[in-house]
């Protein structure tokens, strides 16, 4: 029995399992449920739920803004009227990284209605953690999948103290998109002190194969002058993650770390020798065969579970290189 004596207000087991029009369906089937239970409207209650994750109707949502918002309807099903007028009064405002590090704004920062995983990193937040969903520029290629609702570093701290995993993610996006690999100059900081953090690296047969040298000094002149971009060729990428495999590499990883990184390497792999057998003549040999590929991996990882590709995004300049506004076209 819940708060109010009805065990059907209860949220259903399956429900982190929906997706799609059953997804939708159920949703309208809780905002029913609640106008019900607390006496108001359903088109005003929706609105105000809505409000919520910052969209003007039901049509804007996607599938993880659908899982948000039903968790919100079933929280407040059980705390009734009183909270949930309570949980639409809320924190919204985010202090964004300035510099290099700056992010555009979140489409929005809410905290969370029950515990989740991050739309990039896969880490779990838990109820009541700062989560928030990224804007996605409508200019971008279409290829890029919207992220799901983001834990707070991913969401605003990634680019101004970018992490290892970070790095790997950037990497693993930005190969997916195929279209190069940029980093801005803190993550050029960190990839640097990853690459030469054994003396033995430069001796290791991928770097032997493909000398990185010039790559180091871009890396240190970015670290040095605050850039907000450094593109890295594919190939030169591949070269960078075949050394982090080495063992003098990864001996500095942690568990989590050497897991993505495995990851990130087990797709690489899989894209250039297509186990799964996926057409070239269907899928061709760009975005849409590498997501495929990912999709049909007989060997699942965080990276195949969230999908992707995912626009991580890059600082604007100016033709004199001077940094632009974000939120500005």
């Amino acid at each position: 029995m819940t708060l109010f004596g009805d065990e059907a207000l209860l949220p259903h087991r399956d429900e982190g399992e929906l997706t799609g029009s059953e997804l939708r369906a159920r949703v309208g089937e809780a905002v029913d449920e609640l106008s019900a239970l607390v006496g108001e409207d359903v088109d005003g209650l929706l609105k105000r739920v809505l409000a919520l994750v910052n969209l003007p109707g039901l049509s804007a949502t996607d599938d993880h803004d659908l899982r948000e918002v039903l968790a919100e309807l079933r929280i407040c099903e059980q705390e009734g009227r009183r909270g949930y007028k309570r949980r639409l009064r809320r924190e919204t405002h985010v202090e964004r990284p300035a510099g290099i590090g700056r992010l555009p704004r979140p489409r929005w920062v809410k905290a969370a209605a029950a515990a989740g995983i991050c739309g990039l990193c896969g880490d779990g937040y838990a109820a009541g953690d700062m989560i928030g969903r990224a804007q996605l520029d409508p200019k971008l290629p279409h290829h890029y999948v919207p992220m799901g609702w983001l834990c707070w570093h991913c969401l605003v701290q990634r680019r101004q103290h970018p992490t290892r995993r970070d790095l790997l993610l950037r990497i693993f996006h930005g190969l997916f998109a195929d279209d190069g690999v940029g980093f801005n100059g803190h993550e050029c900081g960190v990839l640097l002190k990853w690459l030469t953090s054994d003396p033995a690296l430069p001796s290791s047969k991928p770097w032997t194969a493909d000398p990185l040298e010039t790559t180091l000094v871009r890396l240190r002149a970015s670290a040095a002058d605050g850039k907000p971009v450094t593109w890295l060729s594919p190939q030169t990428t591949r070269t960078i993650t075949a050394v982090l495999q080495e063992p003098a590499a990864t001996a500095v990883l942690t568990g989590q770390e050497t897991q993505l990184l495995a990851a990130v390497a087990q797709h690489l792999s899989e894209w250039d020798t297509n186990p799964a057998g996926v057409r070239h003549a269907q899928y061709g040999t760009g975005w849409r065969f590498r997501q495929r590929a990912l999709t049909l991996t007989e060997h699942p990882t965080v990276l195949s579970r969230l999908g992707g590709p995912f626009f991580l995004f890059q600082c604007k300049v100016t033709a004199l290189g001077a940094l632009k506004d974000p939120d500005k076209p």
